[in-house]
C-alpha cells in the first residue's frame, strides 16, 4: 500500500502553478494528465497513469505512482480532490469532450468511456501530426482538424442503436441514411488529413537545400542499383536461378534514365561510376561497356543544356475546350488550368498521369518534361497540336 501524508496548506505559487491557475483533474482531461497532486497542497506531485489496466469491456483502472514506485488505484469519483501538475498533451481537443459524449449517447451503453477513448486517440494523432508540420501551418491544421472532428461527432450523434434505444418504433431506414452520412464524414476527415500531410511533406521537400536533395536522391538510386547488381551477380555465379537477367539490367537503365531526363548530370555520373566499380574484378560485367548506359552522362548534359535554354524562353500555352495547357518554363512546370472544377474521373486521370493540384498556382501541374507533355496531350486529346 502507498503511504499518504496529511496535506499541507499551500502558500503562494508552487512549482510554477499559482493556486488561482490550478487545473482540477476531471474525467474530460484525465487522459492527458501526467502528474497530479492533492488540491491546495504543497506535497510532491505523483505520476498519474490513465487507464493503467483494463479489467474487461469498458472497465479501466487508473493509478497513481509515488516516488518509491508504489502504486494505488484512484477512482474517477476522487478526481475532484486532485489537480494536474504536468500534461502529456496540450489539450487541443478537450473542449470537444461534451460533443463526443453526445455522439455516443444513442449508440453506446457507456458514452463517457467511448468519448474518452476517441478524444485520447485523436489527441495523440493530432500531436504526432503537428511534429511533421512547419510552424507556420500548425494553427491551420489544428483548426481544420478540430472542425472536421466536431463535424464527425455531430454526424455520429444522429446514429442510434436499437440495443440502446430499444427496438420499439426504431426507424431502420432513417438510421441507415444517418450511418452512411457518418461514414462519409469519416472518409472526408481521413482524406483531408492525408492530403494535408502529403502537401506538408512536399513543401518541406521543396524547401530542402539543393545539395541535400541531390545527395538523398543518389542514396536512394544507389540502393536500388545495388539490389539489382547483387541479384545479377548471384544469377551469373549460379547461386540463384529462375530469373531473367536482362530484366534486372533494364531496371538499372530505366532508373538512371529518369535522372537523365531531369538533366541531373552529377547523379547520373555517380551511377555510371558505381557500375564501373561493380564491373571490376568479375568475369561477366553487370552492364557491358558497349551498352548505351555509359553514354548517359553525355545525354544528361545535353538535356540540362536544353532545359536551361528553355527556361530563357517565354511561357507558351495551348487552349482546349474547358481550359488551357501552359508551358511555365520559369517554374519548370507543365500546368493544366481548367475553367471549372474537373469531375472525379478527370481528377483520377490527372493523378494517374503524375499531375498534382497546386493551390498556390491554382493549376494541375508536374515537372516540365517530354513525358509530361505527351501525357497531357494524350489526356486532353491534343495529339495533333
Amino acid at each position: 500500500m502507498m503511504t499518504t501524508t496529511t496535506p499541507k496548506p499551500r502558500e503562494g505559487q508552487v512549482a510554477g502553478f499559482p493556486k488561482e491557475q490550478a487545473v482540477m483533474l476531471t474525467e474530460s482531461n484525465a487522459y492527458r494528465a501526467k502528474s497530479i497532486r492533492r488540491t491546495g497542497t504543497d506535497e510532491a506531485p505523483v505520476l498519474f497513469h490513465f487507464r493503467k489496466r483494463c479489467m474487461g469491456m469498458h472497465s479501466y483502472v487508473h493509478t497513481i505512482e509515488a516516488a518509491d514506485g508504489t502504486e494505488r488505484e484512484i477512482r474517477p469519483s476522487d478526481f475532484k480532490d486532485w489537480e494536474i501538475t504536468g500534461c502529456r498533451y496540450p489539450g487541443y481537443l478537450e473542449d470537444l469532450y461534451g460533443s463526443a459524449c453526445s455522439a455516443y449517447r444513442w449508440n453506446s451503453f457507456d458514452p463517457e468511456e467511448r468519448a474518452q477513448t476517441d478524444i485520447c486517440r485523436h489527441e495523440e494523432q493530432l500531436c504526432a501530426d503537428l511534429t511533421s508540420i512547419p510552424e507556420e501551418k500548425r494553427e491551420q491544421y489544428k483548426e481544420g482538424y478540430r472542425k472536421r472532428l466536431a463535424g464527425l461527432f455531430g454526424s455520429l450523434s444522429r446514429c442510434a442503436s436499437p440495443a440502446v434505444t430499444g427496438p420499439a418504433g426504431f426507424d431502420r431506414r432513417k438510421q441507415e441514411k444517418a450511418e452512411q452520412a457518418c461514414q462519409n464524414r469519416q472518409e472526408e476527415f481521413e482524406n483531408w488529413r492525408e492530403r494535408f500531410l502529403a502537401a506538408m511533406k512536399r513543401m518541406q521537400e521543396e524547401a530542402r537545400p539543393e545539395e541535400e536533395k541531390l545527395e538523398a536522391a543518389w542514396k536512394s538510386l544507389k540502393r536500388d542499383i545495388a539490389d539489382s547488381v547483387r541479384t545479377i551477380h548471384e544469377l551469373d555465379t549460379g547461386k540463384i536461378r529462375g530469373y531473367n537477367r536482362a530484366l534486372f539490367v533494364s531496371s538499372i537503365l530505366n532508373k538512371v534514365m529518369t535522372y537523365v531526363n531531369r538533366g541531373e548530370v552529377e547523379t547520373v555520373q555517380k551511377a555510371v561510376d558505381f557500375i564501373r566499380i561493380c564491373n571490376a574484378g568479375v568475369k561477366k560485367p553487370v552492364i557491358t561497356p558497349r551498352n548505351r548506359f555509359f553514354q548517359f552522362p553525355e545525354m544528361a548534359v545535353r538535356v540540362r543544356e536544353k532545359m536551361q535554354a528553355s527556361r530563357q524562353e517565354e511561357n507558351s500555352e495551348i487552349l482546349f475546350e474547358g481550359g488551357r495547357l501552359v508551358w511555365n518554363r520559369q517554374a519548370d512546370r507543365l500546368q493544366i488550368l481548367f475553367d471549372g472544377i474537373p469531375d472525379d474521373a478527370r481528377r483520377r486521370e490527372l493523378k494517374s498521369n503524375g499531375f498534382r493540384w497546386s493551390p498556390k498556382n491554382k493549376a494541375w501541374q508536374r515537372q516540365l518534361t517530354m513525358n509530361a507533355v505527351r501525357a497531357a496531350k494524350r489526356m486532353l486529346n491534343l495529339q495533333d497540336v
